[in-house]
C-alpha cells in the first residue's frame, strides 16, 4: 500500500510533462499577439481598475476602521432609545389604566346634546310660541304666518353687542 502514492505521482509526472511544454509553446507563440492587444486595450483595463476601485471604495478596511466608533456610537445609542422608549410606553400605559386617565378626549354622541337641527327646530318653536297670542279665540281667522310679516321681539335691557359691530381701529404707519 505503501507504494501505490509514488508510483501516483510518477504517472501524474510523466503525463504532465507533455502538457506542460505545449503550453509554454502556445505562450511563447502567442506573446507577441498578446502585448499587441493589451498596448490597444490598455485605456479599457484602465478605466476598468478605475470603475472597480471606485465601486470597492465602501469595502476598504482603512475607511471602515474611521467609521467604526461611530457606527458602534449609533448602534448602542439606537438600542438604548428604543428601549428606554418601549419602557416609557410600558410605564405610561400601566400607569394611565391604573388611574383611569385614558378617556378619550372628545366625549361620546351620546353626551354631546342636541344637534343643530334639534336646537334650531327648538328655537323655530319657541319664537312661535312667542308670537302666538295666548288669548286668540279662533286659529281659523287668523292671518297665516306667510301673509303676515313676522314681529321680532325686543330684548330688555343693553343689547349685547358682537365683535362685527365694534370699530376696528387702524394704526397710523410712521414714516421716520
Amino acid at each position: 500500500m505503501a507504494d501505490v502514492l509514488p508510483i501516483v505521482f510518477l504517472v501524474l509526472h510523466v503525463l504532465w510533462w507533455p502538457i506542460s511544454k505545449l503550453i509554454s509553446l502556445i505562450v511563447i507563440i502567442l506573446s507577441p499577439v498578446w502585448l499587441v492587444c493589451s498596448f490597444l486595450l490598455l485605456p479599457l483595463i484602465h478605466l476598468g481598475h478605475t470603475i472597480g476601485n471606485v465601486l470597492s471604495f465602501p469595502f476598504k478596511w482603512q475607511w471602515l476602521e474611521r467609521l467604526e466608533t461611530l457606527y458602534v456610537f449609533l448602534g448602542t445609542a439606537s438600542i438604548l432609545g428604543g428601549l428606554t422608549g418601549a419602557i416609557l410606553f410600558l410605564i405610561f400605559k400601566f400607569l394611565s389604566s391604573t388611574l383611569n386617565i385614558d378617556r378619550p378626549i372628545v366625549p361620546k354622541s351620546a353626551e354631546l346634546g342636541r344637534t343643530p337641527a334639534e336646537f334650531r327646530a327648538a328655537r323655530r318653536e319657541k319664537k312661535e310660541e312667542d308670537h302666538v297670542p295666548s288669548h286668540s279665540v279662533d286659529q281659523s281667522m287668523e292671518p297665516s304666518p306667510v301673509s303676515t310679516p313676522a314681529i321680532i321681539r325686543k330684548i330688555d335691557g343693553p343689547r349685547r353687542k358682537g365683535l362685527l359691530s365694534q370699530a376696528i381701529i387702524e394704526e397710523e404707519d410712521s414714516d421716520f
